[in-house]
């Protein structure tokens, strides 16, 4: 036999009370004093109330579930960003979808226009692919939509982002009073914003510092065997070049970096005595990695809880005062390690 489930009408009959002072008092919202407040959520507790978001949904025309894209599972950074997201969700009573693009382009706009079909009540795209390939699509939808680590020029798609250029601009600082100077640079081919942003950071640090920017290798993509590649690839080029190793390599990120310290060590090179290496992120594995990276510390999981913060203000100015653009540029800090 099923078991009858639980109504704010059921609550209303035994605290006394009308069933709106119920509703009321478990959003915590309205004229409601305090002692009846507390005596509404014990009995809620006591009976095993739980809320029905389809009955709140009928009534306020939400699913009170957003979509989230990720471009990889795998990556930490975007593991920690979506913590941030679910945590901010949870405490408005907001479910997530959470999906994977593989860095496809095609895949992402799939996802988003199958969270369309969904009706989830917005969308949260980190790192995207696709950018501006969303507005006519927005247009035509009316989906309040963030970007987190990405930013196009149009006006219904809202973001959050890092200041990359500025956190590589850090890094070369270091590197260089620390009397570096054949400092070369591994980038994400398969980058967008971010990898533009930090390889344009490491070209002018460079330049202004009269330090010939010799030495630059594409990654085939942001992970650890992308990173131990372009290594591969960039000692090569050195020797050819400088008839030497590069005095410092900057990575993209902590996972290509990390990458380049195990390639380092299958030559025979130390790090940092022989080449230093620094990272992009601090993902939790930095500190711990031999010798612990140098890199930028991003606060991803506050990016996740501020992208989901502005998500639902989108949501309520759809119903309310129509879309304000909106962008929110982060700043992260150098974290010095071992390895520089």
């Amino acid at each position: 036999m099923t078991k009858k489930r639980v109504s704010i009408k059921d609550i209303a009959r035994l605290a006394g009370v009308s069933s709106p002072t119920v509703s009321r008092a478990l959003q915590g919202r309205g004229r409601v004093s305090t002692l009846t407040r507390e005596r509404i959520t014990q009995l809620a507790n006591e009976i095993g109330y739980t809320p029905s978001l389809v009955a709140r949904g009928l009534v306020t025309q939400r699913s009170y579930c957003v979509g989230v894209v990720v471009p990889s599972f795998a990556d930490p950074f975007h593991s920690q960003v979506a913590q941030g997201i679910e945590e901010e969700a949870r405490r408005h009573q907001y479910s997530i979808f959470l999906a994977n693009t593989d860095v496809d382009p095609a895949r992402e706009l799939e996802i988003a226009r199958t969270f369309h079909g969904r009706q989830v009540d917005g969308i949260i795209v980190s790192s995207s692919r696709v950018g501006n390939r969303y507005a006519a699509w927005l247009q035509e939808t009316g989906i309040p939509m963030v970007l987190l680590n990405a930013h196009v020029a149009f006006d219904q798609i809202h973001s959050i982002y890092h200041d990359d250029y500025q956190g590589i601009c850090l890094v070369m600082q270091h590197l260089i009073a620390r009397g570096y100077r054949r400092i070369a640079y591994i980038s994400n081919a398969r980058g967008v914003r971010a990898s533009v942003e930090r390889q344009r950071a490491w070209f002018d640090s460079m330049q202004v510092a009269a330090l010939p920017p010799e030495l630059l290798v594409n990654g085939p993509n942001g992970r650890f065997h992308g990173g131990a590649i372009a290594t591969k690839q960039l000692l090569a080029q050195a020797q050819a070049l400088w008839q030497a190793p590069p005095d410092a390599i900057c990575c993209y990120n902590d996972t290509m970096a990390i990458g380049a310290l195990a390639e380092l060590r299958a030559q025979g090179l130390k790090t940092p005595t022989d080449v230093a290496v620094t990272g992009f992120d601090d993902i939790d594995v930095t500190e711990f990695v031999d010798p612990p990276l140098t890199t930028i510390r991003q606060p991803r999981h506050q990016m996740g809880v501020q992208a989901m913060q502005l998500l639902l203000t989108l949501i309520d100015d759809r119903t309310a005062n129509g879309y304000v653009p909106r962008t929110t540029v982060m700043l992260g800090e150098l974290v010095v390690r071992s390895s520089t």
